[in-house]
């Protein structure tokens, strides 16, 4: 991807959702991009749906537009089978007694828009409390989702009650969609609120004829603002600047990592009118190199997250500390983290934890 085809690019999203909110403007032109270009940076950064749906107000060429409509006609059958599988994962764990509720994907496309299709298929987030992990991992693997075959630990393991203790999330592997199990949304306890609170702060929205729970917008805010998804796609910058356009969202405290994604924010795809005064100001205070960073995340050609080194995720760690329990989750973080428990089927810390370190240790070895 060009940099002259991704400032295009946040150009014509900011323009969108300009138009979205009612501000007048003029189209964007392409300059001297070329279509193919654009192209490849709109399905890089999976922003299709919010450019065709704009598209007049963008000014879009008849090309354009024509490649546009294939975008969202290829993912439509996606799109359908993801709402599908968010039912049948949410349904499954209701009906066995577990309070659930579902996040980012279709959710919160119906709670930014209105609409379930603003932002194309995903994964299916769950997230329960944690004393009822075991219970939903054996619901799932019941109704055919598995985990991976590099990581599939069981509740009777070590493994299971390492990960459930210092990790956040289990992905399963579905053929419809995969379903990602979250117990907290943030390996540091204090960066995020407690599950027991997310869950009595939660509202309904519809997805295929049910209401389903999922994240408040101020609680769905903190959140997108504090995980770095915003420095991988523009898709995730989008959700929040429509979730800023909640006066709601902005009566919290946002930490460090929350302020650089609303920074980049603010410097890719714009952000609301109503964002108040004093958020611009912290917002002024984030480092350019942080702006530089994300603006190289976003200029990679690929959007797979191959994620975060050890010393990235100290670093992100320490800034999300909020009292003196959660240095420890970041300590355990750099020594051995969940997912380094993951391979590893032994039944006791006795010998679990060994193998996991030297595991771990023969994997710095070969770097």
């Amino acid at each position: 991807m060009t940099s002259a085809a991704f400032d295009l690019l946040c150009r014509m999203v900011r323009r969108a959702l300009d138009a979205e909110e009612g501000v007048a403007g003029d189209p964007v032109p392409m300059g001297d991009v070329a279509a193919r270009d654009l192209l490849a940076a709109v399905g890089r950064h999976r922003v299709p749906e919010l450019l065709r749906g704009q598209a007049d107000a963008l000014g879009l060429t008849p090309e354009v537009v024509t490649v546009l409509d294939a975008m969202r006609e290829a993912s439509r059958q996606r799109q359908l089978l993801h709402a599908l599988e968010t039912v049948r994962a949410w349904q499954l764990l209701t009906d066995a007694g577990i309070d659930a509720l579902v996040f980012k994907g279709i959710p919160l496309a119906v709670l930014t828009t209105g609409t379930p299709d603003a932002r194309g298929a995903g994964d299916v987030d769950v997230l329960v409390r944690p004393g009822d992990t075991a219970a939903t991992h054996r619901v799932l693997r019941a109704a055919g989702w598995q985990l991976h075959e590099a990581g599939r630990i069981e509740p009777e393991m070590w493994a299971w009650g390492y990960v459930v203790r210092w990790g956040r999330t289990l992905t399963y592997l579905g053929s419809g969609a995969d379903v990602d199990l979250h117990w907290r949304l943030d390996t540091i306890p204090g960066a995020q609120p407690p599950t027991e609170d997310l869950m009595a702060r939660s509202v309904e929205v519809p997805v295929g004829g049910v209401r389903i729970p999922t994240l408040c917008p101020a609680d769905a805010f903190h959140h997108l603002a504090a995980h770095r998804e915003g420095w991988i796609w523009l898709r995730t910058l989008v959700d929040l600047r429509r979730l800023a356009r909640d006066p709601s969202v902005h009566d919290q405290e946002l930490g460090t990592p929350a302020l650089t994604s609303l920074a980049v924010a603010r410097a890719t795809v714009g952000l609301p009118a109503g964002v108040p005064a004093s958020l611009h100001a912290a917002l002024d205070t984030v480092p350019a190199a942080a702006l530089v960073g994300a603006r190289e995340q976003h200029l990679r050609p690929t959007s797979t997250w191959n994620g975060a080194g050890p010393l990235q995720d100290f670093r992100y760690g320490l800034a999300s500390a909020r009292r003196p329990r959660d240095l420890g989750h970041v300590a355990v973080g750099l020594v051995l983290p969940a997912h380094a428990a993951l391979q590893v089927t032994a039944t006791s810390a006795w010998t679990g934890v060994p193998t996991a370190l030297g595991r771990r240790a023969r994997r710095f070895t070969r770097r």
